[in-house]
């Protein structure tokens, strides 16, 4: 008789499918067998988000699709984890009677109990991480998650009360764990948290993200490095001056800075104003470092000078990588009580006008690179355009622009590629001829 086969579906963000990786590697290291087809599965679990409305309507959608193929007999069991089950757990077991065990983001060392037994298994304790990863993305990159939770209060995230105030992992742990990912043909390795540059606060009295950069730069076999979720501190200062140096540490930073007017910022609670906003950004864009950002349109209260305000910067700051959202009135959020909350209609209307300014933005960003040669990195093999796809050194995975290659070349490659076309989020690029490796230093970079 064959054994049951186990099956993990991710959802959410990049920090969500770490923790499906460890969930992966707790299976197989108790010996489960596991299958990355859920159709073949006979036990799935779904690890949920739960951040917006949007991401639980997305939940909900999945739970309810293999819940009716449980009523079909398709499969036997249905985990639920991660932020679903930490942020709404009895809302959860009332809607979905046919979930047999639901477990919260800080039980993923539960997750073998849950599918031997079923029950409810969320905990607001931070859990020892005991289990290894078994990498989901493609082979080359990957994301080092080095904390969880966020100790800011912004006024329209449910972050702190699903996953509660900032707990940061232990720097020898993490700097561990680069060396195997890179041991694993890992090149390039993203840095990800709720704000990469609180890491290290509670557990060491003080900022430690450079430090843990120094710790990761050695690892022999990285190519490059990329760090992303930002917050606009005076670590930054710092964290530039490093990135100068670093020959892996790539020139780019994701820092999302969410609106540019200061009452907005005030409401929102950010803690910071529209000058140390535009002194930071200023700072990294002048060094030649490529920036995302993301921001809302429609925050409660937001008129429409302040809407053109924020949107008169972000045409002339012209951003390489932009995020819209519309505001999401979240209940559990300090903005869904008040009464000035913009109309969805107005909202729309915002949200649309930001997003034709980015494509504009991103029009006019590409174009310059044509004729100019800057390093590429393949991500995969487009059997339908017969072509090799990847992005360049200014570019995270899955979230910014893409390249169409023109070369000789395989996945995981890095090497400098002449840009030949642009559109406003993609760029094609012809293999320079020579050697392949790239191991590029910020200090070199001209942007």
């Amino acid at each position: 008789m064959s054994r049951d086969l186990v099956s993990i579906i991710s959802l959410g963000c990049p920090k969500n499918l770490v923790d499906t990786e460890r969930i992966l590697g707790n299976l197989l290291l108790n010996g489960f067998d596991v299958t990355l087809d859920a159709n073949e599965a006979d036990t799935i679990i779904i690890n949920t988000c739960a951040f917006l409305e949007s991401a639980r309507k997305e939940s909900e959608s999945v739970i309810e699709e293999f819940v009716e193929k449980k009523s079909k007999g398709k499969i036997k069991k249905i985990i639920v984890s991660g932020c679903y089950p930490s942020l709404l757990k009895k809302e959860l077991i009332d809607k979905f009677p046919d979930v047999y065990s639901i477990t919260g983001i800080n039980n993923i060392n539960d997750i073998v109990k849950a599918i031997k037994k079923p029950g409810v298994f969320v905990s607001d304790e931070f859990e020892e991480l005991i289990s290894p990863r078994i990498k989901v993305t493609l082979p080359h990159y990957s994301y080092l998650k080095i904390a969880d939770g966020c100790s800011h209060q912004c006024a329209f995230c449910l972050i702190p009360a699903i996953k509660d105030n900032l707990h940061s992992l232990p720097m020898d742990f993490l700097i561990k764990e680069a060396k195997s990912l890179a041991e694993d043909s890992v090149k390039e390795l993203d840095i990800i948290a709720q704000d990469t540059t609180q890491y290290g606060i509670d557990l060491y009295e003080a900022p430690r993200l450079i430090e843990l950069l120094q710790g990761i730069d050695n690892t022999s076999g990285l190519s490059w490095i990329r760090i992303l979720y930002a917050y606009p501190s005076p670590i930054l200062l710092k964290l530039l001056d490093f990135m100068r140096e670093s020959k892996k540490v790539v020139p780019y930073l994701d820092i999302p800075i969410q609106h540019i007017n200061n009452r907005i910022l005030g409401k929102m609670r950010r803690g910071y104003s529209r000058k140390d906003v535009e002194t930071t950004l200023t700072m990294f864009k002048e060094a030649g470092i490529a920036l995302r950002t993301s921001v809302i349109a429609g925050f409660p209260s937001e008129t429409e000078d302040e809407f053109k305000e924020l949107k008169t910067f972000l045409r002339e700051f012209e951003f390489d990588h932009l995020g819209i959202f519309e505001y999401s009135n979240e209940a559990g959020v300090e903005s869904y009580k008040t009464d000035s909350q913009v109309s969805v209609s107005v909202k729309k209307r915002r949200f649309d006008e930001l997003m034709e300014l980015k494509e504009a933005i991103a029009y006019e960003r590409n174009k310059k690179f044509l004729g100019k040669e800057i390093p590429v990195i393949v991500d995969y093999y487009n059997k339908n355009l017969r072509k090799f796809i990847g992005r360049t050194i200014y570019d995270a995975p899955e979230i910014d622009d893409i390249v169409y290659i023109d070369g000789k070349v395989k996945q995981g490659d890095i090497f400098i590629g002449k840009v030949v076309n642009a559109s406003p989020f993609e760029l094609a690029v012809h293999k320079k001829e020579g050697k392949n490796e790239v191991i590029y230093s910020t200090k070199d970079n001209s942007l």
